[in-house]
C-alpha cells in the first residue's frame, strides 16, 4: 500500500511539473474586460492549455473573480491617488512583484512630472523593496514623451531601487517594435523590460496576427526581456483587430495563440 501511495504522488508530481513547465514565464495577461463579463471571461485564460503566468488591470487590488483565478496578480500603482495605502495593500496580497505609475508622461494617464514622481517613489513605493519586492518603473508612452521623462525620473531617483523597467508600444511592423525595444535596452542597459502594453494598431487580422508570433517569440529569445502582456485581454470593439476575445467572449485565433 505504501508502495502504491509513492507510485500516485509520484505520478502526480510529475503532472505538476508537466503543467508548470507548460507555462511561459514572460508572458502575461494585461486584463481590460470590465467585472461583467471579466468574471467569466478570465475563465478562458486558465486552463489545462494556457501558458499565461501573471496578470494585472491598472489597479492595485484585483477584483475577487481575478484573485480567484489562480493567475498570480501584480499589483500596479496607477497614478497618485491611494498611493499612501499602496504598500500595506501589497503586502496584505503577499505580492513580490509591483508596476509603477501608468504612463506618467502623459496628460491623458497619470500625467505626473518626473521629479515629483520620483519623490513619491523614494516616500511609498521604495521602502517596498526591503520586504524583498520587485519594483518596476513608470512605465512611459513610447511617444516622443516617454524616454526623456523615463531619464529624468532615474536621474532624480538615484539611489531609488528599480528592478526592472515596463514599457509600451503601439503601431505597426513587428521590426518596429524590435527595433524600439533593442533601443531602450541600449539606453537603459543593466535593467531588463516587461512590455506591460505592446499591440499592433493595423486594422488586418492577418498582419496583426503575423505581428504577434514575430515579437512574442522574439522576446522569448531574449534574456533582457523578463516579461510581457498584449493588450488586452478583452472582448472585441468596433475599429480594432488586436483584442485576444470576439464580441461574444470566445477567444479569437489571435487570442488562442497567446493564450495557449
Amino acid at each position: 500500500m505504501i508502495q502504491y501511495r509513492a507510485f500516485l504522488l509520484l505520478i502526480a508530481l510529475a503532472q505538476l511539473s508537466v503543467t508548470l513547465a507548460s507555462k511561459n514565464i514572460k508572458r502575461g495577461l494585461a486584463f481590460a474586460d470590465g467585472d461583467t463579463p471579466g468574471n467569466v471571461d478570465i475563465k478562458k485564460a486558465n486552463t489545462s492549455s494556457s501558458v499565461v503566468s501573471w496578470q494585472y488591470n491598472w489597479g492595485a487590488t484585483p477584483p475577487d473573480y481575478l484573485s480567484k483565478s489562480g493567475i498570480p496578480f501584480i499589483p500596479m500603482q496607477w497614478g497618485t491617488s491611494g498611493i499612501a495605502n499602496f504598500a500595506s495593500i501589497v503586502k496584505a496580497q503577499g505580492a513580490k512583484t509591483i508596476l509603477g505609475f501608468n504612463e506618467p508622461d502623459l496628460s491623458s494617464q497619470s500625467n505626473i512630472n518626473a521629479t515629483y514622481a520620483a519623490t513619491l517613489w523614494k516616500q511609498y513605493i521604495n521602502p517596498l523593496s526591503n520586504s524583498g519586492v520587485r519594483l518596476g518603473a513608470p512605465a512611459v508612452s513610447s511617444g516622443s514623451t516617454g524616454l526623456p521623462w523615463l531619464s529624468a525620473f532615474l536621474a532624480a531617483c538615484s539611489g531609488c531601487t528599480i528592478d526592472f523597467i515596463p514599457l509600451h508600444w503601439y503601431g505597426t511592423g513587428a521590426q518596429n517594435f524590435n527595433k524600439y525595444i533593442g533601443q531602450v535596452h541600449t539606453q537603459f542597459p543593466g535593467r531588463p523590460l516587461w512590455v506591460t502594453e505592446f499591440a499592433s494598431t493595423s486594422l488586418n487580422d492577418t498582419e496583426v496576427y503575423n505581428f504577434m508570433v514575430n515579437t512574442t517569440s522574439y522576446m522569448d529569445s531574449l534574456s533582457w526581456i523578463e516579461g510581457y502582456s498584449w493588450f488586452a485581454f478583452l472582448r472585441k470593439q468596433s475599429g480594432s483587430a488586436y483584442n485576444l476575445m470576439d464580441a461574444h467572449g470566445s477567444l479569437t485565433t489571435l487570442g488562442a495563440n497567446y493564450i495557449n
